[in-house]
């Protein structure tokens, strides 16, 4: 007998539900709410039925939360909305299947037996999971535990693993923790740049050249394939592998095979592959800038790397590890972190996640010197003026548009340019106004946000650092 927990907030469903699980002979809690179903998670359960729209919550943004409780249940997710890219997202969390609603009592049966079937027969591994080299990865939240979870699966096989994650999150850490949990471990970890290199001097760097092959080769030189033999190869913003390059590489990772610039023979190498990319590979695949038969090479793992915003309280505990870091750099006493800069800290978007960070909290302790505490008057301004505005904007009353009613509601065209507005304001703002950088955060050209600006009356320049230089 299973303990199930249905978490939806339409009685209809969870008694529906109630009715058939009981019939099968399982022990049934309902919840309709998400702060209710947490609560009753945590008494250990086996399953859970949840619901995504929530009165008091995401149901997606819980399914780490839930997961992580005492018996580290199974999430059945189900759903009346329509959304395949937000089943891709849900799975991806590791939830165990996604159903939409209505659903007939067999899906739901079948999906239930198959989750049961899967906890009663996985190895005992699973419950305890040897020790897992970190390689400094700090954190406890459970998105990063989700994703230590699957490094350490992929260490122990030689199947290609595609790191996946905004800019600054850890990826090459995530790399390094892999390799070094492998049977590889004790040869070559070796990192390659595929970010602002030519595609000839990316074949040279990856394959080797031979002497005279091209102006300025002088001598023969080992590509870093051939260094990578019995280690690791590790591809760092693989996206930004140039197109001429792609198939050549395919072929490489197909059959380890490869030739240098300029040498009429082939060559082999043993290596394995770890790639990391914070390009969307599957949406560069449909515009052709990206070979889908590589990327379904590349993906036969895939380990998705949380954003520092997601990460809860890894913040204050990064924070921390970060100020010891410099002060034992420069030499100074340890310090403290005031509670008003830890909530700063919490309240930024932190676009460069843990990467920024680090250098935010290394300016930080130089600021402070031999003081104990570090405070917010220590962080850099731009932090502390995102934090004033967001602030200001939390105790402004909403501007309502001036030919209405306040009781009256807004046309679908008003709130779509209200929110328009202000997503291309916080766009600009984390990217420090910068149109290109901005372009491949939202996946538009730069055309479109050009475009989009200007409906929005927003300008490209930026104002704070024009009044604070």
């Amino acid at each position: 007998m299973a303990r199930i927990l249905v978490i939806d907030d339409d009685e209809l469903i969870r008694n529906s539900l109630s009715r058939c699980f009981t019939d099968m002979g399982h022990a049934v809690l309902l919840a309709g709410s998400l702060s209710d179903g947490i609560a009753q998670a945590e008494t250990g359960v086996d399953i859970i039925y949840l619901d995504l729209n929530l009165p008091d919550g995401d149901g997606h943004e819980a399914i780490n939360e839930l997961s992580a409780t005492s018996t580290h249940p199974e999430i059945i997710v189900i759903t009346g909305l329509r959304d395949s890219d937000g089943a891709h997202k849900i799975l991806d969390s590791g939830a165990w299947d996604y159903i939409q609603k209505p659903a007939t009592p067999s899906s739901i049966k079948a999906s239930l037996t198959s989750a049961l079937n899967y906890r009663e027969n996985r190895s005992s591994d699973m419950e305890s999971p040897p020790s897992f080299n970190k390689c400094g990865i700090i954190g406890s939240d459970s998105s990063m535990e989700r994703a230590r979870q699957l490094m350490s699966r992929a260490a122990k096989s030689e199947a290609s693993v595609l790191i996946l994650g905004e800019t600054g999150v850890g990826k090459e850490l995530a790399a390094h923790a892999i390799h070094a949990n492998s049977p590889r471990k004790t040869n070559a970890f070796v990192t390659v740049d595929c970010s602002n290199l030519t595609a000839t001097l990316l074949e040279s760097i990856l394959y080797g050249h031979k002497k005279g092959s091209f102006t300025g080769a002088h001598s023969d030189h080992k590509g870093l394939v051939a260094e990578a033999n019995g280690g690791t190869l590790f591809l760092d913003e693989i996206g930004e592998l140039p197109p001429s390059l792609q198939k050549s590489f395919l072929r490489v990772l197909q059959e380890h095979r490869y030739r240098p610039v300029g040498s009429t023979r082939e060559e082999t190498s043993d290596f394995r592959l770890v790639a990391a990319t914070n390009r969307n590979l599957e949406a560069m695949t449909k515009v052709g800038t990206f070979r889908s038969d590589l990327l379904f090479r590349l993906c036969t793992v895939e380990v998705s790397l949380p954003a520092l915003r997601d990460r809860g309280n890894d913040l204050t505990e990064l924070a921390a590890h970060f100020t010891k870091k410099a002060c034992d750099r420069y030499g100074f006493g340890s310090k403290k972190l005031s509670k008003q800069l830890i909530k700063i800290l919490k309240d930024y978007a932190w676009p460069g996640n843990v990467r920024e960070l680090s250098n935010v909290m290394e300016a930080a302790v130089i600021e402070t010197g031999h003081d104990p505490v570090v405070y917010p008057k220590h962080l850099p301004t731009h932090i502390r003026v995102s934090y004033l505005n967001k602030d200001k904007k939390k105790h402004q009353a909403p501007k309502q548009p001036s030919n209405r009613e306040n009781n009256s509601p807004l046309t679908y065209g008003e709130y779509k340019a209200i929110r328009d507005q202000a997503y291309f304001q916080h766009l600009m703002e984390i990217c420090e106004y910068d149109v290109t950088k901005a372009s491949q955060h939202a996946e538009l050209s730069v055309p479109s946000i050009y475009r989009h600006l200007g409906l929005a009356g927003i300008s490209t320049k930026n104002k704070t650092n024009s009044t604070t230089m």
